[in-house]
């Protein structure tokens, strides 16, 4: 099955060796255990999009992971729907979310937020913002354990004075971090789940290396949050909203965008990512990562 992506290395300390699966014919060993990351889902009843979702779900229960993240973008939009609109694509994808045979871990993007856009809802309404999604899947950061890993989900995303949204770590999830750490010893392998990035090289890769990411392209007190992180032993940052696969590694961290289950929103593959998703498999305290293209090919 071919493989499409983008391969981004940064190289700042030392030499630093990225190991790509997808590129290797040795066999490997048995990993400990493998887990999936899939972002950018978009579903909506358009575009054939649950059919296309259902393969991939179909695909990630024959690879057989112990568990699925997701990376936010879970529904086509609920940011300037209608309530009815909104609530009908958070049920599809509950209803489809049902068929993966492992425990699904959801972390909350941009589209889950309702409301943003539409002004005619109050923001005092309890489905506001990331209401909508807490109704469905509980809190929009929580974090477990397994294996003798720690993983952690945040919410990347708040609102500008304007109801628009922003990369960022808000001053709860930051208290509730710094509780979380707290309980983690300092060997513990840790990943983190996020939506808008931490740190991407898009904007630099689409229109120059001058370019610089907007508020909306990564989170704007990531150091912050990072400096936090990094007292820790943090392996592995999962990142969305890009729709681009991107493996950045600094100073032994992982930083994986992990392209699009979507791809161009249903539309076909976006420059030469096709649908997919991330495999991670995990050996002793590192991992290594394979971009599956599971298949897909848009309806016309």
């Amino acid at each position: 099955m071919k493989k499409h992506h983008i391969m981004l290395t940064i190289r700042l300390v030392g030499l630093i060796s990225l190991i790509n699966i997808s590129c290797t014919t040795k066999k490997e060993a048995k990993p400990d255990f493998t887990f999936v990351f899939m972002t950018d889902i978009h579903l909506s009843p358009e575009k054939s999009a649950p059919v296309g979702f259902q393969q991939a779900i179909d695909t990630v229960n024959r690879l057989n992971p112990a568990f699925v993240i997701t990376g936010g973008d879970l529904i086509m939009d609920a940011l300037g729907q209608s309530r009815n609109r909104a609530d009908s694509l958070y049920q599809l994808y509950s209803g489809l979310m049902k068929g993966f045979r492992m425990p699904v871990h959801n972390t909350v993007g941009n589209h889950e937020l309702f409301a943003f856009y539409n002004k005619q809802i109050d923001t005092l309404d309890p489905d506001y913002g990331e209401g909508m999604f807490r109704r469905y899947f509980g809190d929009p950061w929580q974090s477990f354990n397994y294996k003798g890993w720690h993983f952690i989900l945040l919410k990347s995303i708040e609102q500008t004075p304007m109801r628009g949204y922003y990369g960022k770590i808000n001053p709860a999830q930051m208290e509730w971090l710094k509780q979380d750490l707290a309980q983690v010893n300092d060997t513990v392998p840790i990943v983190v789940s996020v939506h808008i990035p931490f740190i991407t090289a898009y904007n630099q890769w689409q229109e120059g290396g001058q370019q610089v990411n907007g508020m909306g392209s990564v989170i704007t007190n990531g150091k912050e949050v990072m400096d936090m992180l990094r007292k820790k032993n943090l392996k592995l940052v999962l990142q969305g909203h890009q729709h681009y696969y991107e493996d950045l590694f600094m100073d032994g961290v992982h930083f994986i965008t992990g392209g699009a289950v979507s791809a161009g929103w249903w539309g076909g593959a976006l420059g030469t990512l096709q649908e997919g998703f991330m495999l991670i498999k995990v050996f002793g305290n590192e991992i290594r990562s394979e971009y599956v293209d599971y298949g897909w090919k848009e309806r016309k």
